[in-house]
């Protein structure tokens, strides 16, 4: 499961210019929050309700930070038992 994420620009987007690219990947066990860590840094939200999911998701988002903009394409793996 691949879902395109919150405010950042896709891989065709010549429109905006990128300073740096921060390739990310979250691994770990199951349950222990890497979905959630996402879902707040690339989209601002939390749920206390979410299920474990088989997969894989990715989403990208793009700061400034000191006049440069950062993109962070980051992964995240499912947990394994």
């Amino acid at each position: 499961m691949a879902s395109g994420g919150g405010g950042g620009a896709g891989y065709g987007d010549s429109n905006q210019n990128i300073d740096y690219v921060f390739k990310v990947m979250l691994i770990g066990d199951s349950a222990v929050g890497k979905s959630q860590i996402l879902a707040r840094f690339a989209c601002n939200e939390f749920s206390l309700d979410s299920k474990a999911f088989i997969g894989v998701e990715f989403h990208t988002h793009t700061l400034v930070i000191e006049d440069k903009s950062v993109k962070a394409q980051i992964w995240d793996i499912a947990g394994q038992e």
